[in-house]
């Protein structure tokens, strides 16, 4: 989650938006992670598994990147400690 925080503060000059998505019913638990680590990414709770269904979010965590025409770039699955330049490298070829 640190390395998700340390992007966000780049979206509005990279020209992207995070956000974060529980599709598994676990609101409460959700919210509560992430006022623990002080998290400041929206959470969208997506209560009819639209991500899972049609994103197939089906794997924690599950990084997706959507462009600015709303086409899929990238799935990223589970997290790696270069999470965060791979994410970069992604959101750079925009």
């Amino acid at each position: 989650m640190p390395q998700l925080e340390e992007l966000k503060r780049s979206e509005s000059e990279k020209g992207f938006k995070l956000l974060l998505i529980d599709s598994k019913g676990m609101v409460k638990r959700s919210r509560e992670i992430l006022k623990e680590k002080k998290v400041t990414i929206p959470l969208l709770i997506d209560s009819r598994f639209y991500s899972r269904n049609v994103l197939t979010t089906m794997y924690t965590p599950t990084t997706i990147v959507i462009d600015r025409e709303g086409r899929l770039r990238a799935r990223l699955v589970g997290g790696s400690k270069d999470f965060k330049q791979v994410l970069m490298n992604i959101v750079g070829s925009l």
